[in-house]
């Protein structure tokens, strides 16, 4: 049977327009949408080879027909942007130009012509393959329509798969919309209606209709609320049904692909007038396997190295191993213009060690690559020092996606490199860059990548530089990855003997816990187990279940503190389980035995604020408050006799940005005049002296100075307080009342966000927030994401430019001093006894100067032989 393939076209370019970083052709004209329209049509042609398809856009005036019965049908939705009309026009010449078939009606929008345009195949003996990412066409699935999104890989989507999501079929889709509104189209819904209750509903009533007529039966939500919302729940369902009697103007049979020879000239020709380099190579590249050069002995090896001119290459190492002092290189990829090679280096062959050495050395090259952190490290351990790498195409790819981490096989798509990526997806499975689990030709594998960064490099350092993100790259984040690589090697000293002690210790206070819990339950039981332990405590000891699910989740057990003794000796229990597992006992065995030290790595792309991850171990999450947690902090402790930890922290240095971007007199006082600001702000709220504040009116200013920062609102506030939600929100007004400034900022901050679909740190990193109206709710999420990172992107940023300048004058001056760990906002540095005074006053210094604010930035510095006394 012949398969029609309908393209959502106006679908395919608001998604793009929003989900790119904006892009410019050399005449000023925005593209995104024009790229990310063409990189979907490249994707399905690849994927299907349809030989009938037709693109659908949207009609001049085509909300009319649904705003005649619903004034405010989609009145939720912004204004065009002035260029996307230019947009539309670009892709419609490019369907011209591949010989693809499009329709629009006037007065009549894309989802009525693609549904009458599926329901005429039918009629004709076609399959449909509707393309989209709109929800609303789900409705059309049957078991001859099914969809298909190029934006997620995850296969077509037919009436199993509908019902497996939803518990409903395909045609239930509108009853389903009408109950639960649908944000993007602004159809009101029930409110209180959410998508397990809509399903229940449409379960046992089959749809609105059979509803309504039976609302007695409606159990949980009030009849009167149905009843009273009886016409708008009709209104909404006919704003959700799409019309399948849309007369279209062209024959199915004659919506072939291609609808005639394709001129590739002209096609290359416009490629080029939009400023798409990596569509004009991949346009021109035949996508046959790259001819990648086998090196295996050391005189082919002297060879091919002089092939190499002065200027770029980009490698990436094959190795074994997990720890970062372990790994293994096995192979190593090399590629400049048209060559590409990969060098054996299995058997720690040592005069092809050397060579490569002196290779890596040369003054003349610089070298680039992705995600290369551990690449370094595996070549590292058998000697081999990179002299200068000019580029982490990871490190600039985040930056300009807006925060996103993104695989490389993803990147060839994205890049116009589609083809060959689906070929490595096919033949590799899902392999990053680099591995640790070697494929079994890793010569072919890692040469074709590796021939590709040129490409990808080109195209990734043109976006850098058009989103002005240029000097964040290069003075910052490259220069943050040497410092990070310099602090995986020399690693955090630990005692594993005093691990073993309080391996002991927790192990004796867990016994002594669990026999009390058994007491008071009345009986043994497995109190790692969910079912079990609730059962003891909502059916045996009968606790007021606070959701229906009688859950055991940790914030569910903080709610019921107070409830029962139980309560507290188990979330005891649970805090030395998680200490025991995930530190006391894990750490030893990632313990390197040359060094007595464990090695971290540290990830600068993990975070859409910019900040730093840690992991293997994540020594960031260390718990610093508790008793328990400073006996592990104690654990680390400098093993050399005359060196001492030195620790670093920022003040309150969040509160310090809102202070700085709020301009907020009230708040700038706290902080120019030395009080503690938590304090300050509980004077102000409560009005309150100073000298009267109490702990506990201090307590809660700084649950609010900080919720602000994080976005929180009255119901988590009150929550974290344990007050009701009216006096959190209280607590609230009376803070913006106080800091009229702050207020502000918070609002123009979304306000600004909202419009841009984006939010910038205080030196330009950009974090796309796009999802404003995707369902309930998520436009206060959105927001608080756009406030707090503002404010922690910017922290991150100072913190990253005093670890680059500190780091810098120790490397000049040839100290022995070294940086250990960065916990978000405190550094951990290694100093020996000789150099701590001078190295107080250096980090001292370079911290509080490494940004200019209109407050002051202050720095606490704390010394000891072991992380607790810091």
């Amino acid at each position: 049977m012949k398969k029609l393939f309908v393209l959502d076209a106006s679908g395919f370019i608001f998604r793009a327009y929003f989900a790119l970083p904006e892009m410019k052709n050399p005449e000023g004209l925005g593209t995104q949408a024009v790229f990310g329209f063409i990189r979907s049509v490249n994707k399905l042609i690849k994927e299907f080879s349809p030989e009938y398809m037709v693109a659908v856009f949207d009609g001049p005036n085509n909300k009319q027909s649904r705003q005649e019965i619903y004034p405010d049908y989609k009145s939720n939705r912004k204004k065009k942007f002035e260029d996307i009309p230019g947009q539309i026009a670009l892709v419609k010449k490019y369907c011209s130009l591949i010989g693809l078939a499009y329709l629009e009606k006037e007065s009549v929008e894309a989802d009525d012509v693609i549904a009458s345009v599926a329901k005429q195949a039918i009629l004709e003996d076609y399959e449909v393959c509707i393309c989209t990412s709109d929800k609303d066409l789900l409705q059309l699935v049957d078991h001859h329509i099914v969809v298909w999104n190029p934006w997620k890989d995850q296969g077509v989507i037919g009436v199993q798969q509908i019902v497996d999501h939803y518990g409903i079929p395909p045609n239930n889709i509108p009853d389903y919309l009408a109950l639960v509104g649908d944000a993007s189209d602004n159809i009101p819904g029930v409110p209180g209606c959410g998508p397990k209750r809509a399903t229940t509903l449409l379960q046992q009533f089959g749809s609105i209709e059979g509803l309504l007529e039976n609302l007695k039966e409606v159990k949980g939500l009030s009849q009167t609320m149905l009843s009273e919302r009886r016409e708008t729940l009709e209104l909404s369902k006919k704003l959700a049904l799409l019309d399948c009697n849309i007369s279209i103007p062209l024959p199915i049979q004659s919506l072939t692909f291609p609808q005639s020879i394709i001129n590739q000239e002209e096609l290359i020709h416009f490629y080029i007038q939009q400023g798409f380099k990596t569509l004009v190579t991949s346009k021109q590249t035949t996508f046959s396997k790259v001819d990648v050069e086998i090196v295996k002995d050391i005189e082919s090896l002297a060879n091919i190295l002089e092939l190499f001119r002065s200027g770029s290459v980009a490698f990436a190492a094959a190795y074994v191993g997990k720890h970062l002092p372990s790994l293994q290189p096995q192979g190593l990829a090399l590629a400049q213009g048209s060559n590409t090679f990969f060098i054996s280096l299995e058997n720690e062959n040592t005069p092809i060690i050397n060579l490569l050495k002196s290779f890596f050395l040369r003054e003349d090259l610089d070298f680039y690559g992705y995600n290369i952190k551990r690449d370094c490290h595996a070549l590292r351990n058998v000697g081999i020092v990179i002299r200068e790498i000019s580029c982490d195409l990871a490190l600039a790819e985040h930056l300009i996606n807006g925060g996103s981490k993104t695989s490389l096989q993803s990147l060839l798509v994205n890049h116009g490199l589609t083809q060959d990526a689906h070929r490595f997806a096919k033949e590799w499975g899902n392999l990053g860059l680099p591995i640790s689990c070697l494929p079994e030709q890793p010569e072919q594998y890692f040469g074709e990548l590796v021939s590709y960064l040129p490409l990808l490099r080109e195209s990734i350092l043109e976006k850098v530089n058009h989103k002005g993100l240029t000097h964040i790259l290069r003075e910052i984040e490259m220069p943050l990855e040497k410092i990070l690589f310099s602090m995986e090697r020399t690693g955090m000293p630990v005692d594993i003997e005093e691990l073993a002690i309080l391996e002991e210790i927790l192990e004796i206070e867990l016994a002594t816990l669990t026999e009390e819990i058994f007491h008071l339950s009345g009986k043994p039981f497995n109190i790692k187990s969910p079912k079990q332990l609730s059962d003891v405590l909502y059916n045996q000891l009968g606790l007021r279940p606070i959701d229906k699910a009688k859950s055991t989740r940790a914030e569910i057990l903080e709610a019921l503190r107070g409830e029962h003794e139980i309560i507290e000796k188990i979330l005891a229990f649970r805090t030395i389980e998680k200490l025991l597992s995930t530190y006391v006992k894990a750490l030893p065995r990632q313990v390197n035995p040359i060094t007595q030290r464990i090695h971290p790595s540290f990830d600068q792309i993990a975070t859409v604020t910019g900040r730093l991850a840690c992991r293997d171990p994540n020594l960031q999450n260390i718990p610093i408050r508790s008793d328990r947690g400073m006996l592990l902090r104690k654990a680390f402790r400098v093993n050399q006799k005359n060196n001492y930890f030195l620790s670093a922290d920022y003040s309150q240095i969040e509160l310090r940005f809102l202070a700085h971007f709020s301009q907020d007199e009230s708040l700038k006082i706290a902080f120019e005049s030395g009080e503690d600001v938590h304090v300050f702000t509980a004077s102000q709220v409560f009005r309150t002296p100073l000298e009267e504040v109490s702990k506990q009116q201090r307590i809660q200013a700084k649950t609010v100075n900080f919720g602000i920062v994080y976005g929180q609102q009255a119901f988590g506030l009150a929550k974290v307080l344990k007050i009701s939600i009216a006096e959190a929100q209280e607590l609230i007004q009376a803070y913006f009342s106080r800091y009229p400034g702050v207020a502000r900022f918070v609002e123009e901050t979304i306000e600004q966000a909202a419009q841009d679909l984006r939010v910038t740190t205080m030196l330009g990193r950009e974090r796309i927030i796009d999802n404003w109206n995707e369902f309930p709710g998520s436009r206060a999420a959105s927001g608080r994401f756009a406030v707090n990172t503002r404010i922690q992107g910017s922290a991150a940023e100072l913190i990253k430019l005093a670890m680059i300048n500190i780091s810098q004058i120790m490397e000049r001056e040839k100290m022995k001093s070294r940086l250990l760990l960065q916990i978000h906002d405190e550094l951990l540095f290694e100093v020996p006894q000789e150099e701590m005074e001078i190295m107080q006053l250096l980090v001292k210094e370079k911290m509080e100067s490494a940004m200019t604010l209109s407050v002051p930035i202050a720095v606490n510095i704390l010394i000891g032989k072991n992380w607790a006394e810091c």
